[in-house]
């Protein structure tokens, strides 16, 4: 029970140190930044926050020309 109490504690603070980055990043990609608090769900949440800056088109970024 332990161990499962200081596994919930270091995502949860992961997700406090992740967070304010991640809101910055989602809103200036054009994101809601609510979608940051994806990194509050242990291991997927990062994950799939990651996936969705890495692989979707960024709002932001519409009418700009891609080199």
């Amino acid at each position: 029970m332990e161990a499962l109490l200081t596994d919930l504690e270091g995502h949860l603070l992961l997700g406090l140190l992740l967070v304010v980055p991640a809101w910055k990043i989602c809103g200036k990609a054009g994101f809601s930044p609510l979608l940051s608090l994806l990194v509050f769900i242990p291991y997927l949440g990062y994950l799939a926050l990651s996936a969705t800056l890495a692989f979707a088109a960024w709002p932001a970024a519409q009418g700009r020309k891609e080199d």
